[in-house]
């Protein structure tokens, strides 16, 4: 095969540009996994592409006597390089991945249950530590018959296994490579169906909105079964030819300098974490700590799992520049699932702006001098993708949303009509990361990819667009995110945004005296009852104050009623407190803001009521 028609291939599938990598560059690193579990120190293990190929060749081999191609093979492994090579065997062997976790003491199984009942996989890949558990829990859900395979326990033939090649029974471009389940912000999880096609776009977009070479560092500790961490960590640096670093979510979270430093030791060029990990990285490190790190190599840091915060940006900023962190460094962004990861992404820094926020409320983005007493800054997201289009619409029907209240039913495909810059609506996006809909959900499918928009000549075009469900707008080239549909509370007749409360409630209580109760996550959500809508705001604290606090828990309800009053025009009727570690979130960490209304609804928030703030 001529070097052109082997790069062709490349970009065919992720399992044929691991192929070609394994060809050309097969002594080059691939995946290096750091293991903090068995030595705090870390202990690194490195697979190049050659070895990477041939591991997951032998996946394929012990999956083709169990599967049939387009069968689901379930994920529930350890964060490691086994789980990698697990992924990349479900793809060479034509089998759907359904990328999931393994199951742990401190984590309920719910979502685990939940997923592999709706999947129905014809085998479970695991390793041999972990399969105990998984065994017992797949034969709970799934009954005796169903495969599970210890990937770390698979034969590599004396090593004359080789992979397959790549017009040997190809994959199709639009078969599906495997299921990304929705982390059931709002119900049940449901399985996006990511093609081959949407997986190397979706891959080779951010690679390209980046400028990746194969001679970049990509190091991430984001979870594998999350779209951000498979994306960015995994598939973006295989495409690209490039050595991606990593270590597990829960190293990071216990020392969040094992993170910054990999990223030094490896001179890491990418990288990506959500705010809360940012924030993480700010408080747990020292001055002394942060001048021993070299960050000078890391041209990008992604930032996009959820709304990105301007003070989270400006915080680590600050807290890194002596570490050699560019401000130019940070690449705020936007995805979701069905549009197999990435929408936008800012290049070069973040643009922070202040608009009106009344005019917001009303559907217009206003800008507004930084010192204006209704400011609210925002986070510009970027500008789309390669590839990708981003319109702000305006449903027909108003309020539906991609994933949220109920719309009304009908099989006719949704239509909306396009707004323009400065307007607040429904993001809509196309492009060929889109997926092509959810796994055995044909309404929901209906309702979310394929919609209709009427352009500003009047005409409607092609139905190819997918209905994010999230509100935003677009101004001076960039997409900024003001929060979900769904999530949106409604005081007569206005519209408010949970992300802005938050933020005001969680300044109030910051500018408390000290010492002060520290606040670890705050939700904002609408309370329902005979008398309409009404806003409650709960606060989850991160620990019990090692001294008695300055202030009583009357004092700091009254404060956030009184800040979110004064800035929003409407005041919170309760004012909850959290134990730590009970704010109801998503498996990828987000609040789930319906999930705290119901437990609020229900009696089941694990309420602090006394006045020493303590559990």
């Amino acid at each position: 095969m001529s070097e052109t028609a082997a790069t062709a291939a490349a970009r065919r599938d992720l399992p044929n540009a691991v192929r070609h990598w394994a060809a050309t560059r097969g002594t080059a690193p691939a995946l290096t996994f750091v293991d903090h579990g068995t030595d705090r120190r870390g202990v690194a293990t490195t697979l190049d592409y050659a070895g990477l190929d041939r591991r997951a060749a032998a996946v394929a081999a012990a999956l083709a006597a169990h599967c049939r191609p387009g069968d689901r093979v379930a994920l529930c492994a350890p964060h490691g390089l086994d789980y990698l090579i697990g992924f990349l065997g479900c793809l060479y062997a034509r089998a759907v991945a359904v990328p999931l976790y393994a199951p742990e003491p401190y984590r309920g199984n719910d979502r685990l249950e939940a997923v592999l009942r709706d999947s129905t996989p014809a085998c479970v890949l695991t390793t041999r530590d972990a399969a105990p558990a998984v065994t017992a829990l797949t034969r709970a859900v799934r009954g005796a018959g169903t495969v599970v395979l210890g990937i770390d326990e698979l034969p590599l033939a004396g090593g004359e296994l080789t992979s397959p090649g790549p017009d040997d029974d190809p994959a199709g471009p639009d078969d599906t490579a495997y299921l990304q389940y929705t982390s059931g912000s709002t119900r049940a999880p449901r399985g996006v169906l990511v093609s081959n096609t949407n997986l190397v776009a979706a891959a080779r977009q951010s690679a390209e909105q980046s400028g990746l070479t194969e001679q970049d560092v990509i190091v991430s500790w984001l979870p594998y079964f999350h779209d951000m961490g498979l994306i960015t960590g995994a598939a973006m640096p295989l495409v690209t030819g490039a050595h991606a670093v990593h270590l597990t979510p829960l190293a990071f979270v216990q020392q969040p300098l094992r993170w910054l430093r990999l990223i030094s030791d490896h001179r890491g060029t990418w990288t990506a974490a959500p705010n809360f990990a940012l924030d993480l990285c700010v408080r747990r490190t020292t001055p002394e700590q942060r001048a021993g790190l070299r960050l000078d190599s890391l041209h990008t840091l992604c930032n996009g799992s959820e709304q990105v915060h301007s003070e989270s940006v400006r915080a680590f900023a600050e807290a890194f520049a002596p570490s050699g962190f560019a401000a130019s460094g940070h690449a705020p962004g936007y995805g979701l699932a069905e549009a197999t990861l990435g929408v936008t992404s800012a290049v070069g820094g973040a643009t922070v702006l202040p608009f009106d926020r009344a005019a917001l409320v009303d559907g217009t983005a206003r800008p507004c001098p930084p010192d204006a007493p209704d400011a609210w800054w925002l986070v510009g997201c970027g500008t789309p993708l390669p590839g990708v289009d981003v319109r702000i619409a305006e449903p027909a029907e108003g309020r539906e949303p991609a994933e949220g209240r109920e719309p009304a039913e009908g099989r006719e495909p949704a239509e909306g009509r396009e707004l323009a810059d400065g307007r607040v609506g429904e993001i809509w996006v196309t492009g060929p990361n889109v997926a092509h809909g959810y796994w055995q959900r044909p309404e929901e499918t209906r309702r979310t990819f394929g919609a209709v928009l009427t352009g500003p000549d009047g005409r409607p075009g092609a139905p190819h667009w997918l209905r994010t469900g999230d509100l935003g707008f677009r101004h001076g080239g960039e997409l900024y995110v003001t929060g979900r549909i769904k999530d949106l509370v409604i005081v007569d007749g206005r519209n408010h945004y949970p992300a802005d409360i938050e933020a005001t409630a969680r300044a109030a209580l910051d500018a408390l005296p000290a010492p002060a109760p520290v606040v670890s996550a705050v939700a904002a959500f609408p309370v329902i009852d005979a008398g309409g809508e009404h806003l409650a705001v709960a606060v989850e604290l991160r620990r019990p104050p090692e001294h008695p606090v300055a202030v009583t828990r009357d004092q700091a309800v009254r404060a956030v009623r009184r800040a979110v009053g004064e800035h929003h025009g409407v005041e919170p009727r309760e004012v909850v407190f959290l134990r730590a570690g009970t704010m109801p979130r998503t498996s990828s960490g987000k609040v789930r803001r319906h999930a705290c209304a119901e437990g609020h609804r229900l009696g089941t928030l694990d309420h602090l009521e006394t006045d020493r703030w303590t559990s």
